[in-house]
């Protein structure tokens, strides 16, 4: 008990004679002169000795410094990137639909009371390209249970063709083939952006045709006479025909617009080439029309 007595007291010695040391040591720092001073003598011969030292970390740490900063602008620009991109995206996506609402408001405009009323399944989901070809068959999450058949139009929206249904229908599921497919084809004719939907009396027709994608993979109108009026940028509709049958299309759909025209005198037909209204690759909810 008097051990630990005898320690607290002279621990309270020890401070308070470092305290009065200190005061006494700054009292004399602050009067001395700066220049000839011991104490200041002594603080610079400290600063003096440690200066290589103060130098090599700053030499050593600035690569660090430096790397850390490039790494920060590294990020930075990636994520300003990918933001860009996907800004990107948003306007292309929102200019398509916008694209898409026009075409169809001016079809609607042109067809008047031509287009029937349709029938569709439920809303159905892209949930597989078949055979690893997008561009080619899909398959969706409708099938005979909700009323799909072999052989019935499948669209986007209300109007826009992008294929038919094939054999391969299960109750909960159905195989889709697709315009740019060269297993597919339809009855069409073009239609003029800003004309009436018929021509005037002694105007040339309009032109009608087969669509279909070529070996060489371009989706285009064949069978098109040289006579008929056809231009850049016509609509490309279903005739509701085909080689003057029934077609199992309803006239009317939208399937794209014509991207160029030719013709040779040694051919019987015009060439002509048509885009899609809807890139195969965007489809993610579609329509199968099971009536009309």
């Amino acid at each position: 008990m008097g051990r630990k007595k005898s320690g607290a007291v002279s621990g309270i010695a020890g401070l308070a004679i470092l305290c009065v040391a200190s005061l006494v040591l700054f009292t004399i720092y602050v009067k001395e002169d700066e220049q000839t001073g011991p104490l200041h003598t002594v603080q610079l011969g400290a600063a003096e000795v440690l200066r290589p030292v103060r130098g090599l970390i700053t030499f050593i740490g600035s690569p660090i410094s430096s790397a850390r900063d490039s790494m920060g602008s590294a990020f930075n620009a990636q994520e300003e990137e990918e933001l860009q991109r996907k800004a990107r995206e948003y306007e292309a996506d929102a200019a398509e639909a916008a694209r898409l609402r026009q075409e169809n408001q001016r079809l609607r405009e042109l067809l008047g009371g031509q287009q029937p009323s349709f029938e569709y399944a439920p809303l159905a989901r892209v949930v597989a390209p078949v055979g690893g070809q997008l561009t080619k068959r899909l398959q969706i999450n409708v099938g005979s249970d909700d009323g799909v058949g072999p052989e019935q139009p499948v669209v986007v929206g209300e109007n826009i063709l992008v294929g038919r249904t094939t054999q391969s229908i299960t109750p909960h599921t159905a195989e889709v083939i697709l315009v740019t497919s060269q297993d597919f084809a339809a009855g069409v004719r073009m239609v003029p952006p800003e004309a009436p939907a018929e021509p005037l009396e002694g105007e040339a027709p309009y032109g009608q045709g087969l669509l279909q994608t070529s070996w060489e993979g371009y989706l285009g109108v064949d069978l098109v006479d040289l006579n008929a009026r056809v231009e850049k940028g016509d609509f490309v509709v279903t005739s509701g025909r085909s080689e003057d049958r029934r077609s199992i299309y309803p006239p009317g759909l939208l399937v794209g617009t014509v991207e160029s025209v030719s013709s040779q005198d040694i051919n019987q037909f015009q060439n002509i080439t048509v885009t899609p209204a809807v890139r195969p690759g965007d489809l993610q909810e579609v329509r199968v029309i099971t009536g009309w």
